[in-house]
């Protein structure tokens, strides 16, 4: 049986000072998590320089010995070798399930040694038998400032766009945004060159299916009522500001938007990324339960998103992920994901939306997992003609031209998603009929379609009583909408 190691130490720029101190005080197997063979050869190197370096792959054995490749054979020929000489040993996760192996390290981890056992692998899955006598560190992904060192190698360029090529590098490996750099030098448009970074990014972020980097189109201008809330948002942009933290302001830790669907809870964490000017990352729940390892898996991801950071993390429709299942898995991934939203020290704001409020767990809406629980209701009046004239525009139609106030007051009960739904609907029928849209294509489209808040009355009504008491409200126009005379 495995499962991630609990004796875990995530260092950064600490990485070779902690690698010696764990080797001073005994610690008999160290695990080193990355995929950054190379850069961990170096590193553990300079940890322990002055060492004769003896490596073991399965392909080539060790490096005095090249008949060893059986893993557990290795052990026990490294066992009675020399002591004084530093070992590393790669990729040797595939064999952790074996009793030989597993043995082997044990005798290992029981015998006096100057230096550690050094295990490289890109994984930490580690049986529960060795979980004493092993720490895992992870090492770190590049910083900023390694990759800015690493991009004044690669092709010069203009200050505000250098800095904004090491920001859309971060979460790549050094060879990765090494590729990266290289390939955006071929460009003459900083523009141009930060987008073939970012594509790299991508790509890294694919390999992880958990997540998704998400191109954020949209702003707040396009988002028609939800005042208060795009108000909270450019509010928070003054934390990212010089001198925001020595004035004594923290870092925005994010925002859960509950509501009626429909209503632009979605909308309104894609634009979060842009007015806070920070990529936007998508957090799919539905990957984390159908990998392997949930558990790991959720691991792996947030590790991921701290190393991109700073960056925006859209969770859309949380309950769904962490509102229960009743089993012991989902369990692991909810407390590892509250855990992670508690203790980050990364900056990472969390967009979190959800629906079904009552599958919320108190745990995650208590106050302080979020900065704020923001309540979208139904638009008024006012509202809908925002959202409607939003629509039009987007569709290349001047509201102007049409009585938008008049028809959103018509509209009562009508989310933004239906009444883009009927702009749209409007448009195919002038479409059919060959002329410009009309009033009367609007209206005939609005007869059409009935409302989510009709078709659910009681859900909706269940809703915003929750909304009331439990969260603020994220517009402040609501004295005329009166939607079941409570």
């Amino acid at each position: 049986m495995t499962r991630q190691a609990v004796s875990t130490i995530d260092v950064g720029a600490d990485f070779v000072p902690e690698l010696r101190a764990l080797a001073a005080a005994g610690v008999p197997i160290l695990c080193v998590v990355t995929h950054e063979e190379r850069r961990a050869r170096t590193l553990v190197a300079q940890a322990f320089e002055g060492r004769r370096v003896l490596e073991w792959a399965a392909t080539r054995g060790w490096s005095d010995d090249a008949s060893a490749r059986d893993p557990a054979s290795a052990i026990e020929s490294a066992a009675r070798g020399d002591r004084t000489a530093l070992r590393l040993m790669f990729d040797v996760h595939p064999w952790l399930g074996d009793a030989r192996v597993v043995r082997a390290l044990r005798d290992w981890a029981g015998s006096a040694r100057d230096t550690p056992l050094v295990l490289v692998m890109p994984v930490a899955s580690l049986p529960l038998e060795l979980d004493r006598d092993v720490r895992v560190i992870p090492l770190a992904l590049p910083n900023a400032r390694m990759l800015s060192t690493l991009l004044d190698t690669e092709f010069e360029t203009s200050d505000p766009s250098r800095d904004a090529l090491v920001r859309g590098a971060l979460g790549l490996t050094f060879d990765e945004a090494r590729r990266a750099f290289r390939l955006a030098a071929a460009y003459a448009s900083p523009d141009e060159s930060l987008a073939r970074v970012i594509q790299e990014k991508k790509g890294a972020l694919r390999r992880n299916a958990c997540l998704e980097l998400v191109d954020s189109g949209v702003t707040l201008d396009e988002i028609g009522g939800l005042d208060v809330l795009k108000n909270w948002l450019r509010a928070r942009v003054l934390a990212f500001a010089d001198g925001a933290q020595a004035f004594g302001l923290a870092e925005p830790r994010g925002m859960l938007v509950c509501g009626v669907q429909g209503c632009g809870k979605s909308l309104v964490s894609k634009a979060t990324a842009r007015v806070l000017s920070l990529p936007l990352v998508r957090l799919d729940f539905a990957e984390v339960f159908a990998a392997p390892s949930a558990e790991h898996a959720i691991h792996e991801a947030m590790r991921t998103v701290e190393a991109v950071a700073p960056v925006v993390l859209w969770v859309d429709e949380i309950e769904k992920g962490l509102g229960g299942g009743g089993d012991a898995r989902h369990a692991r991934v909810f407390g590892a994901f509250l855990t992670w939203m508690q203790e980050r020290r990364a900056a990472v704001f969390v967009a979190a939306t959800a629906n079904e409020v009552e599958r919320l767990p108190p745990e995650l809406v208590r106050r302080g997992r979020f900065d704020e629980i923001f309540f979208v209701d139904l638009p008024s009046p006012s509202e809908r003609a925002q959202i409607l004239a939003v629509h039009l525009r987007r569709r290349g139609r001047d509201p102007a031209a049409y009585p938008v106030e008049e028809i959103a007051r018509e509209l009562e009960h009508w989310s933004g998603a239906e009444l883009e739904q009927m702009v749209s609907s409007a448009l195919f029928r002038a479409y059919a009929e060959h002329v410009e849209l009309s009033e009367d294509h609007l209206r005939a489209s609005a007869r059409e379609l009935v409302p989510l808040a009709t078709l659910y009355e009681e859900q909706i009504q269940a809703l915003r009583q929750w909304g009331q008491t439990r969260a603020r409200r994220a517009s402040a126009d609501r004295k005329t909408l009166d939607l079941f005379g409570d």
